[in-house]
C-alpha cells in the first residue's frame, strides 16, 4: 500500500516495525557466515536487508519533510540511511554482507532508541 497521506508518525512506524523485524529475524547471528550456511539464514539476511530498504526510503522521506524531525537528531547519518536504500535498490548483487551485518548489530540499536524517541513527540 501506497500513501502520500503518510504522517510523520506513520513513516516512525515503519521504520520502527521493520527494526523490530530486524531485530528479530537477526536474533541469534552476529557474523555474515552465521546468515550464510543455513537456507533460512540466508532467507533472513535478505529479509533484514530488505528491511533496512524499507528504513531507509522512509528517511527519505522524513529529510524531504517540511518539518525536518530528524534534525534534532544530527548523531545519526540519516543520508546515509537512505542512501544504503538506493545501494541495495540499484545493486542487490554487490550488496556487503560485512556492512549489512555491521548495521544491523551496532547501528540498528542505536536508530531504535532514536526512533522510539521521536515517536514521543508525534
Amino acid at each position: 500500500m501506497y500513501s502520500n497521506q503518510f504522517t510523520v508518525r506513520d513513516r516512525l512506524d515503519v521504520i520502527l516495525e521493520s527494526i523490530e523485524l530486524i531485530q528479530e529475524w537477526s536474533n541469534g547471528r552476529a557474523t555474515p557466515d552465521d546468515y550464510m550456511k543455513s537456507h533460512n539464514g540466508v532467507m533472513a539476511f535478505n529479509a533484514c536487508v530488505m528491511r533496512i530498504q524499507v528504513i531507509g526510503e522512509q528517511v527519505g522521506k522524513l529529510l524531504k519533510d517540511e518539518s525536518k524531525p530528524l534534525d534534532r537528531y544530527p548523531q545519526i547519518p540519516w543520508l546515509a540511511i537512505y542512501d544504503m536504500r538506493n545501494i541495495i535498490s540499484h545493486e542487490y548483487a554487490n550488496i556487503d554482507e560485512d556492512l549489512v551485518v555491521s548495521v544491523i548489530n551496532d547501528d540498528i540499536p542505536q536508530l531504535k532508541k532514536v526512533i522510539e524517541e521521536l515517536l514521543q513527540s508525534y
